[in-house]
């Protein structure tokens, strides 16, 4: 029991004070602070054939609400999630909200396939985006745009997380994430 302790101990800590998403995928300093001063028109969009859905703030609160509920899967008492068997499917899954880069980041940390069924890992899940709370968004392109918000919580203490949202295939998914 107490390795367990440990261990649930250890994940939790793992996404406090490791870098939470592969360096490949961190933002670089360099175009965090780069905005575009003048937004793409709905007409110039259309001009050249492309029908961008607005994005918003309730848009950036429900993807990452998405992502977050369907991480937490319905498992058995041995922790078996009921509706995937592999990692694989449940990243199929997964990606109508996110990169792969970031749900393989995530799913390391939370499953384990174990005698070909998949388990979660028993442990809080990772700091993230408050829907109750507002957010500043910061546009970098007609199809990229940076979500804030900064958060407190008695696991985590005060934090600020960073989503990055990229149009691609016809939808908004995260693609960058980072919490400081």
């Amino acid at each position: 029991m107490k390795a367990f302790i440990a261990l649930c101990f250890v994940v939790m800590l793992s996404f406090l004070f490791v870098p939470n998403i592969p360096d490949q995928i961190q933002e670089s300093s360099s175009t965090k602070n780069k905005a575009i001063t003048q937004p793409v028109n709905a007409e110039e969009k259309k001009a050249r054939g492309e029908e961008i859905p607005e994005f918003s703030e309730d848009l950036a609160k429900k993807n990452a609400n998405l992502f977050m509920e369907a991480l937490k899967q319905e498992t058995d008492e041995n922790y078996k999630v009921i509706n995937y068997s592999s990692k694989e499917e449940l990243i199929s899954h997964l990606t109508n909200y996110v990169s792969e880069d970031i749900v393989a980041y995530y799913t390391d940390g939370l499953f384990e396939e174990r005698e070909s069924s998949l388990y979660i890992i028993p442990t809080e899940l990772p700091p993230w985006l408050e829907e109750e709370k507002p957010v500043n968004i910061k546009q970098l392109s007609d199809k990229s745009f940076r979500v804030y918000q900064k958060n407190s919580s008695e696991l985590y203490g005060i934090y600020e997380i960073t989503l990055g949202y990229e149009y691609i295939d016809g939808k908004w998914i995260i693609t960058f994430a980072s919490v400081d």
